[in-house]
């Protein structure tokens, strides 16, 4: 039996989704030392959320730098369209090429200087980045040969290459608040990045601002004060918002509770701001931030219930509630991050169903102390990061 192209890409993107983290940063590892892309970033498309979650360390590539400040409106090819405005994924390795023959030398010296480092080292990607930015933003861009690869035609090139033209002119301001995004980022560089930009096309305006949501912890204040700088178009900074809540996706990991319990936090903390924010309170949208709640608040809860079970009740189990002391503190550190996840998740909502979870956990501590060999200290020390000293207590007193 022949199995069609399509079929195998389909079994192939299959199996790199549903592949464990760890197997998936090795994927990932893997993908990056390839010289031609383009196929691996197709197969990488369905676990990109997760991607987002893991931030596994990747090297720098001159083309990965250059689209950083487009990393909003960077889409799936197959649902892209020009009418809709962002950027084909598909497009970019021959865009980057474009940039590269039109920037010359000076493409070669900014590659040479972060050549081995990886985007952990931020003063270099900020040195690297800025200088590359500018130079891309005037250059004078033709499609390279590599562009009739792409499916693309003539109009498209030039799509592209003013979006994304447009946004690396800018990409100074633009790039000053994602570095402080964990602090809203504060209104004063939102609007710093927009109003240098208040010249440019209004599909260049959503960019930097769709960019600069896939960042905030403030998404909601972020949004707001947008629309009081007043660039663009009427009605811009709503659109944007909007499409930022569609496509919210809370892939919390089983797999990684730290994890979890980190994108649980940031998920808490932008649903709080938007249900307080000018932009989020607004009546149309108000339905939109209440189905995230409700969609994010199911995920913390099945997360938590899922991993106390894998990562505490069945491993206690099976080693008979005896473990080395290496064990017992990665478990320690494992309940210590379901604990932040139960915080954040009770913060959405769903008391009872963390109630429930944790009175299976603490019902089998109970059971497990009944075992001569267990280490009651041991699990009395998870009983009370799980579910406080009271608990512990009455574990202790049998």
């Amino acid at each position: 039996m022949t199995v069609s192209l399509s079929a195998e890409h389909r079994r192939l993107t299959h199996a790199v989704a549903s592949a464990s983290d760890d197997a998936l940063a090795r994927v990932v590892a893997v993908f990056d030392r390839m010289a031609d892309r383009r196929e691996a970033d197709r197969l990488l498309d369905a676990a990109r959320p997760r991607l987002r979650r893991l931030r596994p360390p990747r090297p720098i590539a001159f083309t990965r730098l250059l689209f950083l400040p487009l990393d909003g409106v960077i889409m799936d090819s197959r649902a892209w369209k020009r009418a809709d405005g962002g950027l084909p994924r598909s497009a970019l390795p021959a865009l980057g090429d474009a940039v590269r023959i039109a920037m010359g030398h000076e493409a070669t010296a900014i590659e040479a200087a972060f050549a081995g480092r990886s985007f952990a080292d931020l003063a270099v990607v900020d040195a690297a980045g800025r200088q590359l930015w500018r130079a891309a933003g005037n250059a004078s861009l033709a499609p390279a040969p590599s562009w009739s690869g792409t499916g693309l035609g003539e109009a498209e090139f030039r799509h592209c290459a003013a979006l994304a033209a447009g946004v690396w002119r800018h990409a100074d301001p633009l790039w000053n608040a994602l570095l402080d995004a964990r602090d809203g980022p504060p209104d004063a560089l939102v609007q710093a990045a927009l109003l240098q930009a208040a010249q440019e096309d209004a599909s260049v305006i959503e960019a930097i601002l769709a960019t600069i949501l896939t960042k905030a912890a403030r998404p909601g204040s972020v949004v707001s004060a947008a629309a009081a700088a007043r660039v663009g178009p009427a009605g811009v900074a709503d659109r944007v918002l909007d499409q930022w809540i569609d496509e919210c996706r809370p892939d919390l990991s089983v797999s990684d509770p730290q994890g979890a319990a980190q994108l649980a936090e940031e998920f808490a903390e932008a649903i709080e701001d938007l249900e307080g924010s000018a932009a989020g309170r607004r009546p149309e949208r108000r339905g939109r931030v209440a189905a995230l709640r409700r969609t994010v608040g199911e995920a913390c809860r099945n997360a938590f219930a899922e991993s106390t079970t894998h990562h505490l009740i069945e491993p206690l189990a099976k080693a008979g509630a005896r473990l080395d002391d290496a064990g017992i503190r990665a478990m320690e550190t494992t309940a210590r991050s379901l604990r932040r996840l139960e915080t954040a998740g009770r913060a959405l909502g769903g008391a009872s169903a963390y109630d429930a979870a944790l009175r299976r956990v603490t019902d089998s501590f109970a059971v497990l102390r009944g075992n001569p060999q267990s280490n009651v200290a041991d699990l009395a020390r998870l009983t009370e990061i799980l579910a406080g000293p009271e608990a512990a207590l009455k574990l202790l007193d049998g």
